[in-house]
This record gives C-alpha cells, sequence and structure tokens, in this order.
C-alpha cells in the first residue's frame, strides 16, 4: 500500500513538474528576455578580457574588458530589437558572405560559464561546411563581418587557409536556441562562438540557376520568408518557385544560364516567378493539355511553342 501511495506521489511531482514548465512556455515574453540576455551579455563583457593566447578569461589584474573591444550591431529578428557583440581579430583577405551564403570554416562555442558545447578543429571535417540559412540568425548575422581566406596547400597535401578572417561574436538567446534550448544549452542561455574563415561560395542551394541573394524577393536580406507560391518551401530551396509543374531552371527560356530575365508576356514578373508565362489568362499549370505533369511538351497548335509561352495557342 505504501509503494501505491508513493508511486501516486511521484506521479504527482511529475505531472506538476511538466505543467509547471508548460505554464513558464504559455507564459515567456521575448521581448523581455532579449533585454534580460543584453544585460547578461554586457556584464559578461565588462567582467572578461580578451588574452594574448586568444581566449577569453576574467578580468583580475585591470585588463581591457571585452566590452572596450566589442563592436555592437542592433538587429530586429521576428519584430524584436537584439544586440549582438562581435570583434574582428582579422579581417581576411577574399570574399565576404552575405546571410545567404555557403561558408567553410572553424569554430568553437562556449556558454557564457566558458563550457564548450561544440567545435570543429578541421576544414577536412564534415562539420566545417554550413549553408547560413540552415543555421540559427545568429551565424547569418554574425559571419558577415568577416572575409575569407586564402588555401594553401601543404606539403601532405592537406589544406587550410592563409589570412583568413577571424574573431568571435556574443549572441543572445533569441538569436541562438531560444526559450527550448539543446542536449548541452540551457533555454533562454545567449552563447559565443570563435571562428576563422576559411572560403566563401556564393550559394545556389536548390541549383536552379538563381542564386540564393537573388531568391529574396521582398529585398529584406532573409531568404526564408520568401515563398512566392505559398507551399512552405522557401524559393532558395524550392525547384519550381511558382508551382506551375515547370523547373525553375527549365524556366531559362532564352538558354543563357539566367531564368531572371526571361518574362514571355512582358509583364514585369520573370517566368520562374509568374503562373501565367504567356499572359493568357490561363495558368501554366492548366496548359498541361495530356496530362503528364509536365506542361512543356504541349503545343497544340504545332508551331513549336509549348502552350504555356504561346498566348495565340
Amino acid at each position: 500500500m505504501k509503494l501505491k501511495y508513493l508511486a501516486l506521489l511521484l506521479l504527482g511531482i511529475i505531472a506538476f513538474s511538466c505543467s509547471d514548465d508548460d505554464d513558464d512556455k504559455d507564459n515567456f515574453d521575448p521581448v523581455a528576455q532579449a533585454l534580460i540576455d543584453d544585460e547578461t551579455l554586457v556584464e559578461f563583457l565588462q567582467s572578461h578580457y580578451f588574452t594574448p593566447e586568444k581566449k577569453i578569461d576574467t578580468i583580475l589584474n585591470g585588463e581591457t574588458p571585452l566590452y572596450s573591444i566589442v563592436e555592437t550591431e542592433d538587429i530586429i529578428y521576428n519584430e524584436i530589437n537584439y544586440k549582438m557583440y562581435y570583434y574582428v581579430d582579422a579581417v581576411g583577405v577574399g570574399k565576404n558572405p552575405s546571410r545567404n551564403d555557403s561558408i567553410q570554416m572553424l569554430y568553437r562555442g562556449f556558454t557564457l560559464d566558458s563550457v564548450m558545447f561544440d567545435q570543429n578543429t578541421s576544414y577536412t571535417s564534415t562539420k566545417s561546411w554550413f549553408t547560413l540559412p540552415n543555421l540559427i540568425p545568429g551565424w547569418r548575422y554574425g559571419m558577415p563581418h568577416y572575409n575569407e581566406g586564402e588555401k594553401v596547400i601543404y606539403p601532405d597535401e592537406s589544406f587550410g587557409y592563409e589570412n583568413a578572417g577571424n574573431g568571435f561574436f556574443f549572441m543572445p538567446s533569441g538569436l541562438a536556441y531560444g526559450n527550448n534550448g539543446t542536449v548541452s544549452i540551457a533555454p533562454n542561455e545567449p552563447i559565443y562562438f570563435f571562428i576563422e574563415l576559411g572560403k566563401v561560395v556564393i550559394a545556389d542551394t536548390d541549383n536552379d540557376g538563381v542564386v540564393n541573394n537573388d531568391e529574396d524577393i521582398d529585398g529584406d536580406g532573409d531568404v526564408l520568408n520568401d515563398d512566392t507560391d505559398e507551399d512552405f518551401i522557401p524559393n532558395y530551396a524550392d525547384i519550381d518557385d511558382d508551382n506551375d509543374r515547370v523547373r525553375t531552371i527549365d524556366e531559362d527560356v532564352d538558354g543563357d544560364g539566367n531564368p531572371m530575365n526571361d518574362d514571355t508576356d512582358k509583364d514585369g514578373t520573370a517566368n520562374y516567378l509568374d503562373d501565367d508565362d504567356d499572359g493568357d489568362g490561363k495558368k501554366t499549370i492548366d496548359e498541361d493539355t495530356n496530362n503528364n505533369g509536365d506542361p512543356t511538351d504541349d503545343d497544340t497548335d504545332g508551331d513549336g511553342i509549348p502552350n504555356y509561352l504561346d498566348a495565340d495557342s
């Protein structure tokens, strides 16, 4: 009987604890958390310094605080104001990434109690390549402050980068892992990274002939919120941006490798974003007269122009 009551008591405690966690998430205020995070970061930056060994340590003998050497970036993300703090130890000599490009890099990630939760120390590692839109927002805002380096091949045929951009940046939890956290990062925890940027690739994630930056239709610098056909796949990752069953790369009518300058009906909307390419009032998807899922092979009048590009078909 005692075991039965003990089991019921434990179940009650677990249920109460889970309920408290759920209530905390339901009552979460991201605006207030952003202010808390900034206070935490400023306090840390004022009490720590950048050592000659390129580490971060607690000030004990009047060393120059990090707060005196970092730059501040004001960021509005999801309509919330955040501050990121970054330091450029070396700017680098090559290309500079946008928030939407791919990068090859070395890094070490830390919590503010200096516990390292992740790292990559080799350019040959699978953890060295990233496409920035796939990462947490802090990375997308932090990396454009650095330029790539120069590739060098060593005698053992391994490679690295010299004169690479490097430094560190601190991000609030709202630009990191938020109020969910991860296995090694607590909810609402600011973090920081040391980085070295080896290489930048101007990315075309979906290989459709339109680079990621050009898939930023609204021009706000963020490709994640551009979804022309509203299929929940952002254009930069969608091989058919207007969902007309003609792949974006196949809407390159003039064959110059750039679908952006093809506008058959001259309405100011490129074919790859236009669900009625020829302006005849029929959607391209409905000009698939043989119903095989491919509008490109339907030519009713036999003039060599597919119906979806032929206003007089």
